[in-house]
């Protein structure tokens, strides 16, 4: 029990210590379990074998877990959740493929590879976990005893908040553990891949060139858009030629759909303003009064910044009240003002100065003992002993405890909310001076501190502040709903939207090729009903209205304009992206007669072309043509092999035809060592391979996923 004793002895640290740098992202979002879709049982399928919606769940609970449990987390937003849901999926999917592969060449990874990797300590994912040496390095021998004593350990026999600190601990090493068995068995299929791929001597003098020579280009360029679009025709064979050349490029590998959106945000009227504003004047009479639970107080308000008994210095507080807080004495009420940056109502009542500092340096130590009677005595005799000189490291080591000193900045903590036994703790710390040592009881340890070393004195306040941001009245809301719920019963095509919204007043926004996967429509928070509505739709169909966004301040209607199945796209659906293509081709048939033996003195004489100097081009990368505000990637390579003051022929571009010279010769200062050229290129051939082989095993699992359906 003597690792168990050790690992919960920096529990509190856990909480107290180490999650003070987390703090500030302690949100208050409280976890979406799943929302099933009636009828609809899977999320989706990989290599035909369906993923069913609780299976999915079961993954994402225990990440979304470890998330939490590794950062000291309690909740985490929507925003998290959505990136959380999109990496277990990620990596269910390459797991799934990796094995299927795996198993069909006879690769596996056995027990003892991973306890080897376990036992040397190196892997990157072994440093994060609880199973640290003084030093900060991962240590086997204590997670094999760590995992012997939780074995042997009696549930009935310590509190339940202990055991479901200790089994969290042993559940985020399970994670760990079939992570690193999943990571070896990638590193062995990459390994394979790898082996194939060869470098020679001129593949790597070649690839030593392209990456160090670079040179400065004049350039002459006409842009396409010099040309009107009438004055070239595009005919359907055109179309059907490009067609045909393009069609490895316009296969969807999954359904995507070209949707109109109208995102109306509802705002306060006026007369909510001056409703609100009523509203501030009367908290900020009842913030004169004497209060006896501010916390209370300040969350009844409807503030968005909440009571924190830490005190906190000017840089940390809201700015609009930093600047006012030196007009206001202990005991004052400053406000109601307005903040129009963010749209607040503020008022904030000065409570006391203190005196703190910037960062503190301390040493922390828990203080064991049968009772509270027991620790205290204790607690008192630690101080004693180190006021007379003991050794703060040594003494916690009698306490089966490693003490290393630790720095704790102003900046990590006072943003935050805190308040109960953390902000005892920190509160104290402000209070101490260099060298000073101290006992603290907490709600149910005591904790012996010592600051070793400050920095930077500073003020620090005690603030209730109250921040109401300007809200829409239930009244505005309907009003709005109302109108555009109107709108739409005269328009229920996508036709009619199109014509008619901007008459209304409403703006029309679109968006091509959304995909399901995407958690939100224009970037609006809740819009997950709309995104299923969109993938259940037909085509020109109109939704009805949604309330959406994180306040319901929203308002969603949602069309879908085209339909993009999976498979290569029809000509008819690719007609208007290959016709662009298609007239920027003919517009370079025009305009390269312009170009046709002239010299870059002479176009500078041609209307509409454009004559500078490219510096630095190299054949790897793109040159970036600043009036064009665009990225050419064909001018580094038609430079590449010239001559000095060569001129090329035209050349089409992205977005212009242009000619270039070289007028200058130049490279990086890198001197050429054949050996690790090839390795060079050999592991960046790999590396693409790699990712062309799993991109390629995508495809062909035909991955499908439902997961909008359900999340």
């Amino acid at each position: 029990m003597a690792t168990l004793q050790k690992i919960r002895s920096k529990g509190p640290l856990l909480l107290i210590v180490i999650g003070l740098a987390m703090l500030a992202f302690i949100l208050g979002d409280a976890w979406k379990i799943i929302r099933p879709n009636q009828g609809v049982q899977y999320v989706g399928s990989i290599n035909g074998e369906d993923i069913t919606a609780m299976e999915f769940q079961k993954e994402l609970e225990i990440y979304t877990d470890v998330v939490k449990f590794a950062n000291q987390m309690s909740d985490i937003t929507e925003e998290m959740q959505n990136a959380l849901k999109d990496e277990v999926w990620a990596t269910m999917v390459r797991n799934r493929i990796i094995n299927n592969e795996a198993k069909a060449i006879g690769l596996v990874v056995s027990d003892a590879e991973v306890r080897d990797v376990i036992d040397r300590g190196t892997n990157p994912m072994l440093a994060n976990t609880p199973f640290n040496n003084p030093e900060g390095k991962f240590d086997a021998d204590l997670l094999k005893d760590f995992i012997a004593s939780f074995n042997e350990m009696d549930p009935q026999t310590v509190s339940q908040e202990e055991y479901a600190y200790y089994q969290s601990v042993y559940n985020y090493w399970l994670f760990v553990e079939q992570n690193i068995k999943s990571e070896l068995l990638y590193t062995k299929y990459s390994a394979l891949v790898n082996a194939s791929v060869m470098s020679n001597p001129v593949a790597a003098r070649n690839a030593y060139n392209n990456r160090i020579m670079r040179t400065d280009v004049l350039v002459a360029y006409k842009p396409y858009t010099a040309v009107p679009d009438e004055n070239v025709k595009v005919t359907s064979s055109d179309i059907k030629k490009l067609y045909n050349e393009s069609k490895p490029a316009l296969y969807n590998y999954a359904e995507n759909r070209d949707l109109v959106y109208i995102d109306y945000e509802i705002t306060p009227s006026e007369s909510d303003r001056k409703a609100q504003l009523e509203e501030m004047n009367e908290i900020a009479t009842q913030l004169e009064a004497d209060i006896d639970d501010y916390t209370s107080f300040i969350r009844r308000s409807g503030s968005d910044i909440m009571f924190s008994e830490v005190s906190r210095s000017a840089k940390n507080l809201p700015y609009d009240v930093a600047a006012r807080v030196d007009s206001v004495q202990v005991g004052g009420v400053f406000g109601p003002f307005y903040t129009p940056d963010d749209d607040t109502y503020n008022a904030f009542k000065l409570l006391a100065v203190t005196s703190g500092y910037d960062s503190i340096q301390f040493n922390i130590m828990q203080v064991i003992g049968d009772d509270e009677e027991a620790q205290a005595n204790r607690a008192d005799s630690i101080v004693k002993a180190l006021k007379k000189g003991a050794d703060f490291v040594e003494l916690a080591a009698n306490y089966q405890q490693t003490v290393t000193n630790q720095w704790i900045a102003s900046d990590s903590y006072e943003p935050a909310t805190i308040t109960g036994d953390n902000a005892l703790y920190l509160n104290k710390l402000n209070s101490m001076k260099k060298g000073e040592v101290a006992s603290l009881k907490l709600s149910n340890v005591f904790i012996v501190l010592k600051v070793v070393d400050v920095k930077t004195p500073l003020t620090k306040y005690d603030l209730a502040i109250v921040k109401r941001p300007v809200e829409f009245s239930e009244e505005t809301s309907n009003k709005a709903y109302n109108e555009l719920n109107a709108f739409l019963s005269l328009n229920t095509t996508v036709d009619q939207l199109k014509e008619n919204a901007e008459d209304s007043d409403y703006r029309l926004l679109s968006y091509p090729g959304f995909q399901n996967y995407n958690h939100t429509i224009g970037g609006v928070a809740k819009s997950a009903e709309a995104i299923r509505w969109a993938f259940e739709a037909k085509e020109g169909e109109v939704s009805r209205l949604y309330e959406v966004g994180n306040k319901n301040d929203h308002l969603l209607v949602v069309g879908v304009e085209k339909i993009h199945p999976r498979g290569t796209r029809s000509i008819e659906d690719a007609a208007t992206t290959l016709s662009l293509k298609a007239i920027n081709d003919k517009k370079y048939d025009l305009l390269k007669a312009e170009f046709a033996g002239k010299s870059i003195d002479e176009l500078k004489s041609v209307e509409g072309v454009v004559v500078d100097t490219i510096r630095f081009v190299n054949f790897n990368n793109d040159a970036f043509v600043s009036s064009l505000f665009a990225n050419e990637s064909t001018i580094g390579p038609s430079v590449f092999n010239l001559e000095k003051n060569e001129l090329t022929a035209p050349m089409k571009g992205e977005n212009c035809v242009f000619v270039a010279e070289k007028i200058s010769d130049d490279s990086y200062s890198v001197e050429y060592d054949e050996k690790a050229e090839s390795t060079r290129t050999r592991s960046m051939s790999s590396s693409r391979i790699s990712g062309q082989i799993l991109e390629e095993l995508y495809y062909q699992a035909k991955v499908v996923d439902n997961r909008y359906k359900f999340f």
